[in-house]
């Protein structure tokens, strides 16, 4: 009996937890997916995913993870972007698909979140030089026509009305 509990302790991972990440490896890091073929309850997805964030927290199992070789990489990112943004709008989840296509897009650079970091003390003369260029951009106008074809030709028609 005590050579069980030896070798139970040595594998450290169940059946289930080994298979798991196997499919992990064979989904390209699908959770959910994993969840399900390594025969954990399938009553949901939430509960699937919930499952894989269980499993993927435990150090053993991420570690071998790891040790299958999936890493994560720029690459694995941008191609598995491209399945789930597919996936989504396959199955008319459109707010998914492009917020797939945003983070796919921002991956390769085409997108770049611009902030502006201060250090120092701004003084009354700064602050009101930022309102004064908020103010002048204010009074700009803004232009608000349409430069399509479909609309500058309705537009041409409309003014050969008169």
């Amino acid at each position: 009996m005590a050579e069980v509990v030896s070798r139970q302790r040595k594998a450290a991972l169940s059946r289930k937890q080994r298979k798991f990440i196997d499919e992990y490896v064979a989904n390209n890091g699908n959770g959910t997916a994993a969840a399900r073929a390594a025969g954990y309850s399938d009553s949901s997805d939430n509960v699937l995913a919930q499952q894989a964030r269980q499993n993927l927290s435990n150090p053993k199992i991420f570690g071998a993870i790891e040790l299958q070789g999936l890493q994560i990489t720029p690459e694995r990112v941008q191609e598995r972007l491209a399945v789930l943004s597919l996936d989504a709008q396959a199955s008319g989840q459109f707010g998914p698909a492009v917020r797939a296509e945003e983070l796919l897009g921002k991956s390769i650079g085409m997108w770049i979140d611009r902030s502006l970091q201060l250090t120092g003390v701004l003084n009354d003369s700064h602050v009101a030089a930022l309102l004064e260029i908020a103010r002048r951009r204010q009074q700009e106008p803004i232009e608000l026509a349409d430069d399509s074809p479909h609309t500058q030709s309705t537009r041409d028609a409309s003014d050969t009305d008169d």
